[in-house]
């Protein structure tokens, strides 16, 4: 779109000298910004930007301390309602920030039968029932609930989820349960959901972190294919550094909650590029070490997992010497999070295969409590339960009995290692702040330090730098060299992007469709 067109384009949404402020900290603005018809906008910036903030005051969650934001969508089509009720049905945001189920004890029963029946299907979740919560007597129409869309390209609701479901590959999902779906493939699930929903204007925050690479460029295409076809508009945030998506026509840049530049997206990628450089998937040059006679710490043999009749590990044969450092890889659906469930001794499965964990055969009488003890762990889904008003110090304290939470007293003893990791982390500071409070790198610091407070036999880091900024990612990666570089040290590091392998790692485990495509020493 020219700036002839966008200069008489509709304006959908204006914010006016907007000012954003929440739990008394994070003042934004005056910023003064205007999303036309047609246009699909990046809200680029750094984790401390603001950005979340501008998308929570456009999706209707957060009210300006001053200026004004401005809607003109209109009503929904064969539909009697307010223009409050149509802007509230017209744009939808979608975070990723909890999934279904969360709580203290979600994660160690993820795999358990007794969600089985407790837990949605993606098949339900993606009905009409399910994504606008009906009742048995109410009634929606068929067609799309889309005002961009033309009369004439309103394709029925089936229609519509058949080509979206194809798009983002979930069809091979749709009798799966929501708890047995790994990171990427729950997020793809939430955005057709939203998607579905066929909204006006589609806020995304960060759709792009925890899927793998191939599938980050399907996403970019089937969001342009979809947006296209259902007059849906888009406004994507962004990490500072990730690679721009090709669907954006337009950029917001933000820098300490001011905007630096906006406009069409290249003309201010010309304006950005020397100022910042973009992270690529280039893996470090990293050293490796050949196979050594070091005893085992984990042992698997022909392992084997199915759920629903749908097979998610199969014949794996996989051992780890201590202090050897494993990168596991593999696409969205590999199998990465149930291999990883069997040794944090959450699976049920674990029991119908031969796995030993630092020398002692599973079910041979060892408690869940007793593995964990010598297991030090960091994940999204830890990242996203841990308790909001926690703080970080809490939160390492709470690495000492593996909990969600600290519900235990700590030693003398105990809380001042605690108080060491802190400040290895660089977190003084921030020791005693709300963590939800805290930027996402030192959110993950803080669980790092939760991991490695009890001096773990073995670490397993599962996408700990996932959806950082470039200068937390490199803070993030900086006190992960210092950990793993440690000779007697045994880690398992998962991720998607090369780029956020820390230095050290001597092997590699690759999967894809739940079987080994790979596995040996490091750059090798």
């Amino acid at each position: 779109m020219t700036s002839t067109e966008t200069a008489t384009a509709t304006q959908i949404i204006s914010l006016c000298n907007v000012v954003l402020e929440r739990y008394g900290k994070s003042s934004i603005g005056p910023l003064t910004w205007t999303l036309h018809e047609g246009e699909h906008w990046a809200i680029v910036g750094p984790i401390d930007s603001g950005k979340a903030l501008v998308a929570q005051a456009i999706a209707g969650g957060l009210s300006p301390q001053q200026g004004r934001i401005v809607t003109t969508l209109p009503a929904l089509p064969d539909q009697q309602t307010t223009h409050t009720q149509a802007v509230r049905d017209q744009i939808t945001y979608v975070t990723f920030n909890r999934r279904p189920g969360g709580g203290a004890s979600f994660h160690q029963a993820r795999w358990h039968a007794v969600l089985e029946t407790a837990s949605a299907t993606v098949e339900s979740t993606l009905s009409a029932a399910g994504i606008w919560k009906q009742n048995p007597y109410e009634v929606r129409p068929k067609t799309a609930l889309s005002a961009g869309a033309p009369a004439d390209r309103r394709a029925t609701f089936g229609e519509r989820r058949d080509n979206i479901l194809a798009r983002l590959e979930i069809t091979p999902l749709l009798s799966r349960r929501l708890h047995q779906l790994s990171d990427g493939e729950w997020r793809r699930v939430q955005i057709a959901r939203a998607l579905l929903r066929a909204p006006r204007l589609l806020i995304l925050d960060d759709p792009l972190t925890g899927l793998d690479q191939t599938f980050r460029k399907k996403l970019d295409s089937a969001l342009s294919e979809i947006a296209a076809q259902d007059g849906i508009q888009l406004l994507i945030l962004m990490s500072q550094g990730t690679a721009m998506m090709d669907t954006v026509t337009h950029v917001l840049s933000l820098s300490r909650g001011e905007i630096v530049a906006q406009g069409p997206k290249d003309e201010v990628l010309a304006q950005w590029v020397p100022a910042t450089s973009q992270q690529t998937d280039t893996a470090k040059s990293l050293p490796h070490s050949p196979e050594t006679d070091a005893p085992p710490v984990i042992h698997m043999q022909d392992i084997n997992v199915v759920h629903n009749g749908v097979q998610i590990l199969q014949k794996l044969d996989w051992t780890i010497r201590r202090g050897e450092k494993w990168a596991l890889v593999g696409p969205n659906g590999a199998g990465k999070s149930a291999l990883l469930s069997l040794i944090l001794g959450d699976h049920p499965q674990a029991y119908a295969n031969s796995i030993i964990l630092f020398g002692r055969p599973r079910g041979s009488g060892e408690s869940i409590w007793e593995i964990k003890r010598r297991i030090g762990w960091v994940s999204p889904e830890l990242h996203r339960y841990h308790p909001p008003h926690t703080t970080p110090f809490d939160i390492v304290c709470s690495g000492y009995f593996d909990s969600i939470g600290l519900h235990r007293r700590c030693t003398d003893e105990q809380r001042t290692l605690a108080h060491q990791w802190i400040k290895r982390m660089g977190l003084e500071d921030a020791a005693h702040s709300p963590f939800r409070h805290l930027p996402k790198g030192q959110q993950r610091l803080a669980l790092i330090a939760r991991a490695l407070v009890k001096d773990p036999e073995l670490l397993i880091l599962d996408e700990p730098c996932q959806g950082l900024d470039p200068a937390h990612l490199e803070e993030v990666l900086r006190a992960l060299d210092e950990v793993t570089l440690e000779s007697s040290r045994t880690l398992i590091y998962v991720t998607h992007r090369p780029s956020e392998f820390p230095s050290g790692l001597t092997h590699i485990l690759e999967l894809a469709g739940g079987k080994v495509v790979h596995q040996g020493v490091f750059g090798a």
